[in-house]
């Protein structure tokens, strides 16, 4: 093993450390010792030189404003409208006075790579009237993606954020433990750059296609969109639309083919894709295999290799872009009556695909042709592309493959089978509520339009759901699927982690059988769930999933094919959408540039809310507003931890009497008292007179988390009252959220986790009035269950209930500063759940709970991964 440099990242939590192997020979080395300019740094000496401002051709910041504003939000004729108002016209004096003068503002900008349009003509099989072969003309739309990767790379936006060397991660100096993250911590950056000279440095692309609807309510258009970008670009960054690392490459057509046959027409359909493939992918061929000097972020210019490196896309285009059946396996040459077996099969392999095709192009009937379930496509765009294998490309569908498929249409299917719909619906009915987690008021057998939200939502509460009211090795089964699915959506993986995925997995197919011994199987041949079979090598190929979420080009459809298509006049539309998207990129652009020159005034509007991933979404439900302030503190066993309360508490003047009555604090006399004597030697004692000021919620900030994003994640605990009906106002249930307690902060401080912790429902959050002393932060009551012993061996999870003494609830007060993180109890439903159980009283009429590790992914890491 060669030397590690070990590094601490301030952002990971403290116990994580980091040990690199640098690759052993040199990699991205400049050709040259100077430095050339970004284009950036040309801009600025071009407007320099020319006496020109950083908003030009527009005369003022304002009106870059007003521009990027009537861009965004404003069609043409909305804009020439606008622009023609004797307000506008005579109050604004602006450098434009129509559209089409605006749009030639826009049009001086500079922009990306030119669009380029081909006609292909496709010759049918069939003859018309006239007796002559009937073709078909369509236009494809690209730029040059050796272009487009120089525009990505010389982005200096993108400067802090790009890498060009590959890495092995460590999570210790034996090397024991591999860090699988970004895509040049994976084995395919390494083994690749092996194959290229010293010195060179890879672009690995990331391709994305996926056929989109363009007309909502009549006609058919559709549109193909093709994305690219980099491997070289940090996910996270890849992640933000607002940041714009991804580009549209082309558009591909999409015919009817009405001049083939019915029995031709879907394998021409097939090779039109791969011929209009290969024409936008052309220019890969020679770069991948000379390399491009391309002008770098950081000024260098390097020698790139753009190498093809993976394909986000759904299962059909998997098998179109492999060219193998759909009911074959895109990546392994599995027997298609097999698919439910965990044993691996073969990997496919280019070189035989190819001479596959080779030889049955040729007249002959090769044996791997029809066993392999290959298309007769002889010119798969990806045959001449060096280094690329294409099969192991493609990467996990979190979407359609997990939430939709492996979840929603088969394990939640089986088990509603099993237990009936009326169950299942009265269950999910009376769930306890938790921040942000979706209340199905009405169950899930009515639920119509199911989205990915909607399946994560089921997948936060299903282990609960199903306990109790299935056999032990249902719910093994249901256990392993879930555990699967949060384990696969980690977005960083160590060797630790991954095992743990590989075992869920066996744990699954080792029980799967008992839905066939209930008669609600026949077999388990289905695709999707053979392709979690694959998840393991992609993730040690090519970094973890959430690089390579299919949910990011349905994003993007947005931008680059439904909001270009609304600003057509929908004939001969691509083209005005090419036009639309370059007048768009122009003014993004600028807008990097402009954010550049003057970092600390740019603030983006679109960061805060324009992430793909779930995983990084906070609990809190909603941002601080003006009445609310941080408070930051140290809490044993963390770095740093924040709360945030409101800065008046807004509810004034709160008698005892209200406190037990409407917030069900009924030992909060005695438990104030007890905290009181054991802060102070003499204090002033409270009584029923005492009035104290209340805050709805407290907002604590979770410290980092490695598995997840470097973002700031926040739980909301609710401490609110019931509110009774007024006139057409309906009332609402009190709220009180439960929480983790720091019970014992040595044990916590050495062993993390949930060593220490302590559940407890959150009734009172409220600020100590003055002449009881001084006390720095708001306390809390709070009302313990029982302590945490290990996980119940059927469910894996803890088991509290209410801890009372005395016939009363063990109640006490706290400093907020104890409170770590919230938590969700949900209640033990038995084999069938009790009537007048409802998710208000759900808390009050269950005696038993189990503490839920799936609610969030950052608590499932926090209580399997410590």
């Amino acid at each position: 093993m060669p030397t590690l440099e070990e590094i601490e990242d301030i952002d990971e939590p403290p116990k994580l450390r980091q040990y690199i192997e640098p690759f052993p020979r040199p990699v991205a080395t400049p050709v040259r010792i100077s430095k050339e300019k970004t284009k950036f740094e040309e801009l600025l000496e071009n407007q320099i030189h020319e006496g020109t401002n950083q908003w030009d051709p527009f005369a003022s910041q304002e009106e870059w404003e007003l521009a990027v504003w009537l861009m965004k939000n404003v069609g043409q004729t909305s804009t020439d409208e606008f622009l023609k108002l004797p307000v506008t016209r005579d109050r604004m004096d602006l450098s434009f006075r129509n559209n089409r003068s605006f749009l030639k503002h826009v049009d001086a900008l500079p922009t990306g790579p030119n669009w380029e349009c081909e006609i292909v003509t496709v010759p049918g099989d069939q003859c018309g009237e006239d007796g002559e072969i009937v073709g078909e003309e369509m236009e494809l739309w690209y730029r040059d993606p050796v272009e487009c990767i120089k525009e990505l790379l010389s982005n200096p936006a993108f400067k802090d954020s790009i890498s060009y060397v590959p890495e092995r991660i460590y999570t210790s100096s034996d090397g024991d433990d591999r860090i699988y993250d970004e895509m040049w911590t994976g084995d395919w950056w390494w083994d690749t750059q092996t194959k290229l000279p010293d010195g060179a440095a890879i672009a690995p692309l990331i391709l994305a296609s996926d056929k989109t609807q363009l007309s909502q309510f009549q006609g058919d258009k559709k549109a193909w969109p093709v994305y690219l970008t980099l491997g070289n670009i940090s996910k996270e960054l890849r992640r933000r639309p607002s940041a714009h690392a991804t580009v549209l490459l082309g558009y591909l057509p999409v015919p009817k083919l009405n001049c083939y046959t019915d029995a031709t027409r879907s394998l021409a359909g097939y090779r039109l894709f791969h011929y209009c493939m290969g024409k936008i992918l052309a220019s890969l061929v020679e770069a991948g295999k000379a390399g491009v000097e391309m002008v770098c972020a950081d000024g260098f210019v390097r020698l790139i290799y753009p190498i093809l490196a993976a394909y986000v896309a759904d299962y059909p285009e998997q098998c179109l872009i492999s060219c193998c059946m759909e009911n074959r396996c895109p990546r392994c040459s599995v027997d298609p009556n097999n698919r439910g077996d965990p044993t691996p099969s073969p990997d496919r392999d280019v070189p035989t695909t190819l001479e596959t095709l080779y030889a049955h192009e040729r007249g002959y009937e090769p044996e791997n042709f029809t066993k392999d379930g290959i298309r007769a496509i002889y010119e798969p765009f990806w045959r001449n592309l060096p280094h690329c294998n294409i099969f192991g490309c493609f990467t996990p569908d979190l979407l359609h493959q997990l939430h939709k498929g492996f979840f929603k249409d088969h394990i939640v299917k089986w088990c509603s089978t099993l237990i009936g719909e009326d169950e299942l619906d009265a269950r999910f009915k009376a769930m306890s509520g938790y921040p942000g987690l979706r209340h199905f008021s009405k169950g899930i057998s009515s639920i119509s339009q199911w989205t990915g939200t909607e399946h994560r939502e089921m997948q936060r509460v299903f282990l609960g759901i199903m306990a109790g009211s299935v056999d032990q090795d249902v719910l093994t089964v249901v256990r392993a699927a879930l555990d699967f699915i949060y384990y696969a959506q980690l977005q960083m993986q160590t060797s630790t982690t991954l095992a743990a995925l590989k075992a869920c997995l066996a744990t699954f197919h080792r029980f799967k059988d008992i839905f066939i011994k209930y008669e609600i199987r026949k077999h388990f041949n289905i695709p999707k769930i053979h392709a979690l079979l694959h998840y393991l090598a992609s993730i040690q190929a090519l970094g973890s999933n959430d690089g390579y979420n299919s949910e990011s080009p349905e994003r993007l459809h947005i931008d680059f094919a439904k909001d270009a298509f609304r600003a057509s006049n929908r004939k001969d539309y691509h083209e005005q959408m090419t036009l639309w998207l370059q007048r768009r990129e122009a003014m993004w652009q600028r807008e990097a540039y402009i954010a550049t020159n003057n970092p600390n005034d740019f603030n983006d509007p679109n960061d805060s809310n324009d992430s793909n991933d779930s995983n990084d979404s906070n609990d809190s439900g909603s941002d601080l507003g003006a009445n609310e302030q941080a408070n930051t503190h140290a809490t044993p066993g963390m770095d740093l931890v924040s709360y945030h309360v409101a800065k008046t508490p807004p509810l004034q003047g709160v008698t005892v009497q209200r406190l037990i009555e409407n917030f069900g604090a009924t030992n909060f006399i005695p438990a104030l008292t007890s905290f009181l004597q054991q802060q102070q030697s003499h204090p002033l004692l409270p009584n029923t007179f005492d009035r104290f000021d209340l805050y709805k919620q407290i907002i604590v900030t979770l410290p980092p988390n490695a598995f997840l994003s470097s973002q700031k994640m926040s739980n909301r605990i609710r401490t609110s009252p019931a509110v009774p009906p007024r006139g057409r106002k309906k009332g609402s249930p009190g709220i009180f959220d439960t929480a983790l307690i720091i019970d014992d902060p040595m044990e916590y401080r050495l062993r993390g986790g949930l060593a220490g912790l302590r559940v407890a429902q959150v009734r009172v959050v409220f600020s100590l009035p003055l002449y009881f002393g001084t006390h720095p932060h708001p306390l809390a009551y709070v009302e313990w269950f029982t302590s945490l012993g290990a996980p119940n061996p059927q469910t894996g999870m803890h088991v509290v209930k209410c801890s009372t003494r005395q016939h009363q609830p063990n109640s006490a007060v706290i400093s907020t500063t104890r409170i770590v993180r919230g938590c969700h109890l949900m209640g033990q439903f038995g084999n069938t759940i009790a009537k007048g159980w409802t998710t208000d009283n759900i808390l009050e009429k269950a005696k038993d709970f189990y503490l839920n590790p799936y609610i969030h992914v950052d608590t499932f890491t926090t209580i399997n991964i410590n």
